[in-house]
């Protein structure tokens, strides 16, 4: 889980400047954020784009961020806005690109699905179709709130929905899931998204 408290002092530092703390918050999201990114759109280079230039962004504008309280949430927030603002500027200037949808954005692989090796194949691909079949917000509420540890408060700010609604994404979502998967896949699906909460 996200240690606030640890992230904290960390920022405070990277706040007066210290370089030390910069280089630690960038190590410490760089990997989530990527993982986040590539799934709001999948073009790698772009993603890393949007995390550098945030950086840059942060570590020149340092000191009008001492009021954020969470780092992670303050990071996801605007690379996800950042992610965002590209792909629409790409699409007016880019005749090629293809139309990006918010629907088409978070989609599971059969790499994220870390399922023990009894489990037979077509056990995981019955489930990486019914998680690919929730609707865009549910996914991006799963992969937010059981992939990267977020609470309920973190994605409400992330998303800017209210509490309510996420909690309504996640039960929706699940039962989604319980009318797609006989009670069998069910069960590792709830094994599943427990085991990530308690690794993340």
């Amino acid at each position: 889980m996200d240690n606030s408290k640890g992230n904290r002092e960390v920022w405070e530092q990277f706040i007066r400047g210290e370089e030390s703390c910069f280089k630690a918050l960038f190590d410490r999201y760089y990997k989530p954020m990527y993982g986040y990114g590539i799934k709001l759109c999948d073009r790698p280079e772009l993603v890393k784009d949007c995390i550098q230039e945030l950086f840059r962004n942060i570590w020149e504008r340092r000191d009008a961020l001492t009021h954020i309280e969470s780092p992670r949430v303050y990071l996801f927030v605007s690379l996800r806005r950042k992610i965002l603002k590209k792909i629409k500027a790409h699409r007016k200037t880019d005749s090629d690109l293809e139309e990006v949808d918010e629907a088409d954005f978070i989609q599971f692989d059969k790499e994220e699905l870390i399922i023990r090796d009894e489990v037979k194949f077509q056990q995981k691909k019955k489930l990486r179709l019914a998680l690919n079949q929730l609707s865009d917000r549910q996914r991006e509420v799963i992969y937010l709130h059981y992939y990267n540890g977020m609470s309920y408060g973190e994605i409400e700010q992330i998303l800017s929905i209210n509490r309510q609604s996420v909690r309504n994404h996640i039960y929706r979502a699940m039962e989604t899931l319980r009318s797609l998967l006989d009670t069998e896949i069910m069960k590792l699906v709830i094994s599943l998204l427990l085991s990530f909460l308690w690794f993340v």
